[in-house]
This record gives C-alpha cells, sequence and structure tokens, in this order.
C-alpha cells in the first residue's frame, strides 16, 4: 500500500505541482486582501459623526470656543482680522479638533445656539494612498467643514446690532450649559467684544470698572481664555486701561487667561 502512495506522488508532474503551488498563493492572498479589506472597513478613521463630523474614536487635541459680540457692527478691519485669525487656527489645527462659535444673544441674555459647531475632516493631503478615497475626503473638507464654517463666520461678522453685551452670562453659560468638550486635551476660549458689559448682571455704562469687579465667579478653571478686544469710537471714554485691567483681573480668577489684544476700529 504504502509503495502505491509513493508511486502516485512520484508520478504527479511538474505541472500539478505547480498548480498546486500558485492555487496556494491565490488563497493567501484572497486571505491578506480580506483581511485588509476589513481592517479599512472597521477602521477608527472612518468612525465619524455625519453632522458634526466629530470621531469619538480618534483623540482631540483641542477645543476652540469662539463667543462673538454682535451687539454692534464690527469695523471692516476688525471682521478681516477675526476672519484671518480663525483660517490661521484652521490651518493650525490637528485632524478631530472641534470648533464651536457662539454669539452674544440677547434673546437669551446670554450664550447663543452655536453658529457652528463641528471637528475637523482629513483633508486630502492627510488621506492615506492605499485605504482612502482622496476626491471624497477633499469634497467632504471644503463642502461640509471649511465652507459652512467661512459662511457662518460671514453670517455673524454682517449681523444686526442688540442693545443688552451679556459677556458674564455668556461666560456663565459656557460652564453651565456644559459647551466644553471633555475630551479635548486644550480647551481654548476666544472672547471676540468690546467688553463693555451691559445686562442685568452689571453695566459698564452705570458703574464702569465697578460692574466688572462685582460679578459673580464661574468656573471656567482649566479653559485658556483670551480677548480680542474691538475697539469702539463711539465707546472711548468707557474702553480705558482700568476697564482691561478689571477683566484681566475677573478672567485670571475663573480660567487661565492669558492675554488681551485690542483690535482697532
Amino acid at each position: 500500500m504504502t509503495r502505491r502512495v509513493r508511486r502516485a506522488s512520484r508520478g504527479m508532474s511538474s505541472e500539478d505541482k505547480r498548480g498546486i503551488i500558485i492555487f496556494g498563493m491565490g488563497v493567501t492572498i484572497l486571505i491578506a486582501l480580506a483581511i485588509f479589506i476589513l481592517q479599512v472597513v472597521q477602521s477608527p478613521e472612518k468612525d465619524y459623526d455625519r453632522v458634526s463630523l466629530c470621531n469619538e474614536h480618534l483623540p482631540r487635541a483641542a477645543h476652540h470656543l469662539m463667543i462673538i459680540d454682535v451687539s454692534d457692527a464690527l469695523s471692516a478691519h476688525q471682521a478681516h482680522f477675526l476672519k484671518t485669525h480663525i483660517s490661521g487656527l484652521l490651518e493650525d489645527a490637528r485632524v478631530n479638533d472641534r470648533f464651536s462659535i457662539f454669539v452674544l444673544d440677547e434673546k437669551y441674555s446670554g450664550l447663543s445656539e452655536p453658529v457652528v459647531d463641528l471637528c475637523k475632516p482629513p483633508s486630502a493631503d492627510d488621506a492615506d494612498v492605499l485605504t482612502s478615497n482622496r476626491t471624497f475626503i477633499e469634497r467632504l473638507y471644503s463642502q461640509r467643514f471649511s465652507a459652512p464654517l467661512e459662511t457662518a463666520v460671514a453670517a455673524v461678522v454682517a449681523g444686526s446690532e442688540q442693545k443688552e453685551s451679556p459677556i458674564f452670562e455668556a461666560l456663565s453659560d459656557v460652564a453651565a450649559l456644559r459647551r466644553i468638550d471633555q475630551r479635548a486635551g486644550d480647551v481654548r476660549l476666544t472672547i471676540v467684544s468690546d467688553m463693555i458689559q451691559n445686562s442685568r448682571a452689571g453695566s459698564v455704562f452705570d458703574a464702569g470698572p465697578k460692574a466688572i469687579e462685582n460679578l459673580p465667579l464661574v468656573n471656567l478653571r482649566g479653559v485658556r481664555t483670551r480677548v480680542f478686544w474691538l475697539d469702539r469710537e463711539k465707546y472711548k471714554r468707557f474702553q480705558t486701561e482700568a476697564l482691561a485691567s478689571s477683566w484681566e483681573d475677573y478672567l485670571a480668577s475663573i480660567s487661565r487667561f492669558e492675554q488681551i489684544e485690542r483690535v482697532r476700529n
């Protein structure tokens, strides 16, 4: 019996052996390809929210929050400054960083609903040559992220004026309404305003810098804050160094305050 098996194996032609080898290689390639496709489909990079573009399976280095005061119209220079600043933020941001833009809302006497609340998706330059559709990613980045963001900022800049300027209330709402992304490693809050607090909580028009000194404290500890101080010619007598100092002290007491940068009219 053993001799017959040996004879049969000896009788296998070289073509048969080559066929078996090719078949084995083909099966191996198909298995490897199936594993590769499965990894691509299940890749964390593909698992993003279709509305916010945020991916909860990837790290988020930063959350950029911006509160824009529309109680008075921005000058052409201030509007250009703001757009340039936001463009720079977008360019420097990492994939999955979050951007939330609000305005001071007279209706709610505080923070508006987000005008924009999006995470930065990969751009075509970030796409993997083997696993990504560069055309789709480029369209996603442009149509769902950069274009809506630019449109929203343009609408805010051109917004109508309001009687109230509830800066304190907006800061309070950021904390109370849990607008801060807890997953972000770095949270940065930028206030774009003339810093003329004017609401029931206090009015610079009535009390000057004392209105800021008497504001209740809110909890923004761990949040890095900065101010783009919009100079207004009509508020020149209110926008004093004493007012700036009061805001610096207040923001330093509730957050990781960085600086006030004046933006000319």
